[in-house]
């Protein structure tokens, strides 16, 4: 079996969006799908945004407002406010359309759309398809994120400060071999 969906997991901060971009502009692909924006510091976000991977890819994070921010929270002590209906509306769309894409990236997928279930089928839909994915799942487990992980066509990578330079080029001739494949 093809192991089309590649995801990348570990800690916060050692370059898995970093590779995702990388590999996106080194083979200059038309890419569809979303990424994950933040507000506030590392390790104490206070907000994060659904936004469009073109976004991602060209530096323009400005895409931020109430409409497609999925979790907030005031401080570190209090809980976070989650609206699944960023997922099950936006994240959807995001993931709609992809017929013209290289490649759907999936930067990230966590905790906060446990009950986006709409988004959650549009996920699986896609991981079903024969595009190939390239995505961050985060390093924790959950029964979303463990479906994915145990499906037979998903191929993961563990980044670290030590071997992201390995990933990049591994995931690099990956996407470079589902392309051709494709042609």
């Amino acid at each position: 079996m093809i192991k089309n969906n590649i995801f990348l997991t570990g800690s916060i901060g050692v370059g898995k969006s970093t590779i995702i971009r990388k590999v996106i502009n080194q083979l200059s692909l038309h890419v569809c799908g979303f990424s994950v924006d933040r507000e506030g510091k590392k390790n104490s976000w206070n907000a994060f945004y659904l936004v469009e991977v073109s976004s991602f890819n060209n530096g323009d994070r400005s895409k931020k407002s109430k409409y497609n921010r999925f979790a907030f929270r005031k401080d570190e002590s209090k809980n976070w406010e989650i609206n699944i209906q960023v997922f099950d509306k936006i994240g959807v769309q995001l993931l709609t359309n992809i017929d013209d894409a290289d490649l759907v990236i999936m930067d990230e997928l966590g905790r906060f759309e446990l009950t986006a279930f709409k988004f959650q089928k549009k996920v699986e839909e896609v991981l079903n398809s024969d595009k190939p994915v390239l995505g961050v799942i985060k390093d924790e487990s959950n029964t979303f994120l463990d479906r994915i992980r145990n499906r037979k066509d998903v191929r993961i990578f563990r980044v670290t400060l030590e071997n992201r330079e390995e990933v990049y080029k591994e995931v690099l001739s990956l996407i470079k071999q589902l392309r051709s494949m494709k042609e």
